[in-house]
């Protein structure tokens, strides 16, 4: 009988789960950034040309995930028309919005 992820997960050491959970995390977001501006049907050569920049630079903003720079990140968005904002979560679970 399988055993379920939960069981495996205690079998092994904290910093190897936290590695591969932080590594699952930067994978996500390199995917949310790709397919936002897949959504808006525009490819890198397109968004490239939009931002100013080389495809490849499209491509390795889409790669650095979580080390994207805030201003990178904010081109990327409005050079699709769009207008980039951040939540903060406070730990009494308040919110605050903010425009960048």
């Amino acid at each position: 009988m399988a055993k379920p992820l939960s069981s495996l997960v205690k079998q092994v050491k904290p910093e190897v789960v936290e590695a591969a959970r932080a590594q699952a995390e930067q994978e996500v977001f390199e995917w949310r950034l790709s397919r936002l501006r897949e959504q808006l049907e525009v490819s890198q050569v397109e968004l490239a040309e939009m931002m100013g920049i080389s495809q490849p630079s499209v491509a390795n903003l889409e790669k650095r995930g979580a080390e994207i720079k805030l201003s990178s990140l904010k081109r990327y968005v409005e050079a699709m028309g769009g207008k980039l904002t951040i939540d903060i979560e406070l730990p009494d679970g308040h919110h605050i919005g903010m425009n960048c």
